[in-house]
C-alpha cells in the first residue's frame, strides 16, 4: 500500500516520542481516521531511511528529469476532489469504475483522492436475515422483558443458559480471495472440494459459569446425524447431568434458553424442559418467547460458532475425530472470564436492539 509524506512524518514523529511501535499503529488510525496502518516493518524501513538519507521522501520517484513527476498531483486538483465528495455524498455505494466514468479520471486517480484527500474506503455490506415487522415486534417485546428483569434483578444473568448447534465441515471453509499461487505462468492448479464434505454437529449451553459442552449429534459409529426431537432429548439429558454437577450452580434457579427450531419446540422436547426448568425457559411456546431470527443475540450464536471457526482449522485436522477433538479443546481453552464478558455483552446487545426498534445491530456494533 502506498502511504503519504505525512503519514510517514507522522509515525516518525509518533515514534520518536513514545519508542512504541503499537502506539504509533495506534495513533496512526486515529490521526487519519483509516482503517489500514502501516506494520512494523514498515516503520522500521521508514526509520532507517531517514537515518540515512534525512527524509522519508520516496527518492525513487523523479523522472528521469531530475524532478518530481506532476501526474498525481496534477489529476488530484481541488476541483476534482470537491466532484468526488459531491458524488460519494450523493451516491455511496456506486462502484469505482462507473464512478470515474462519469466524473472523467482514471480509477487510480479516482482511488487516491478517495483514500489520501478523502479518507473514505470501501466497506462490504452485510447480508443478513430480513426481519419483518412482526419479528422486529416479538424483538422488542422479548428485549423489554430482559430489561425489565435485570433492573429488577441484577443478578439474573448469573443463571441463565444459552444454548445452540452448529455444523462443523470436515474440508473447512475456503476464502477463494486467499487461495492463490505465485509464479510466473498458470500454474493449471485447481482447488478439489468433496460436494457432500463430511461434517460434525455440535451443542453447547453457555453461561456467566462457562460452557457445558460439546455434545454431538451421531450415530454409535460417530457419523453425524441430523437434529430431531428424538436425538436432542438424549443431548439435552447429558446437559442436566453436567450442569447437576457444575460446582456453584443451583439447578433449580437455572433458567434455559433456546432458538425456535423445529426439534426444540416439539411437544415432546418441551415437556422434557418444564419438568425440569418448569416456568424457567427463554423459548417460543413458553411464557417467555425468543424471538425468531435473532442469533444476533444468542451468544454462542454471535460470539462462540464464530470464534470456534476461525480457530478449530489451523491444525489441519484430517478426520473427523480430529476435528472434534479441536472443538473440544478450543471450548476447553475459554476462560470463564471470557464467558462472563459475552454474556455481559448481550445485556449490551438487548439495549441495543431496543433503541433499533429491534432491527438488526451486528453491522453497528
Amino acid at each position: 500500500m502506498s502511504w503519504t509524506n505525512q503519514q510517514k512524518i507522522f509515525s516518525l514523529e509518533t515514534y520518536f516520542g513514545t519508542k512504541s511501535y503499537q502506539s504509533v499503529q495506534i495513533q496512526f488510525r486515529k490521526r487519519f481516521h483509516c482503517r489500514n496502518f502501516s506494520s512494523k516493518s514498515t516503520i522500521v524501513s521508514w526509520i532507517k531511511k531517514f537515518r540515512e538519507h534525512g527524509t522519508v521522501v520516496d527518492l525513487c520517484s523523479k523522472t528521469t528529469r531530475g524532478t518530481y513527476s506532476g501526474r498525481e498531483k496534477s489529476a488530484r486538483t481541488e476541483e476534482k476532489t470537491a466532484a468526488v465528495r459531491d458524488s460519494v455524498g450523493r451516491s455511496p455505494r456506486k462502484s469505482v469504475r462507473r464512478r470515474s466514468q462519469e466524473l472523467g479520471m482514471t480509477r487510480e486517480s479516482l482511488r487516491r483522492v478517495l483514500t489520501y484527500d478523502l479518507n473514505v474506503y470501501p466497506y462490504k455490506i452485510q447480508i443478513k436475515h430480513k426481519l419483518t415487522n412482526a419479528d422486529k415486534k416479538k424483538r422488542v417485546t422479548m428485549c423489554e422483558w430482559f430489561c425489565n428483569v435485570l433492573e429488577n434483578d441484577e443478578n439474573f444473568l448469573e443463571n441463565v443458559w444459552f444454548s445452540g448447534e452448529a455444523h462443523f465441515l470436515l474440508s473447512g471453509h475456503v476464502n477463494r480471495k486467499n487461495n492463490i499461487f505465485w509464479g510466473s505462468k498458470d500454474p493449471e492448479e485447481v482447488l478439489q472440494r468433496p460436494l457432500h464434505s463430511v461434517k460434525c454437529t455440535a451443542w453447547v449451553a453457555m453461561s456467566k459459569h462457562g460452557i457445558i459442552g460439546p455434545f454431538w449429534f451421531e450415530d454409535d459409529n460417530g457419523r453425524s446425524q441430523t437434529v430431531n426431537k428424538e436425538r436432542y432429548i438424549p443431548v439435552l439429558n447429558k446437559y442436566w447431568a453436567s450442569l447437576g454437577r457444575r460446582g456453584g450452580v443451583v439447578r433449580a434457579s437455572q433458567w434455559f434458553q433456546q432458538d425456535g427450531a423445529t426439534p426444540h419446540t416439539a411437544n415432546q422436547t418441551i415437556s422434557w424442559l418444564r419438568q425440569r426448568f418448569e416456568e424457567r425457559l427463554i423459548s417460543r411456546r413458553c411464557d417467555v418467547e425468543w424471538a425468531p431470527h435473532s442469533p444476533d443475540l444468542n451468544p454462542p450464536d454471535f460470539y462462540l460458532w464464530g470464534f470456534l471457526k476461525d480457530n478449530v482449522y489451523q491444525g489441519n485436522p484430517q478426520t473427523i475425530e480430529e476435528l472434534k477433538t479441536a472443538i473440544t479443546a478450543k471450548i476447553r481453552a475459554i476462560p470463564k472470564e471470557e464467558c462472563r464478558k459475552v454474556i455481559q455483552n448481550f445485556a449490551r446487545r438487548v439495549q441495543v436492539c431496543l433503541q433499533r426498534n429491534g432491527g438488526q445491530l451486528e453491522h453497528i456494533l
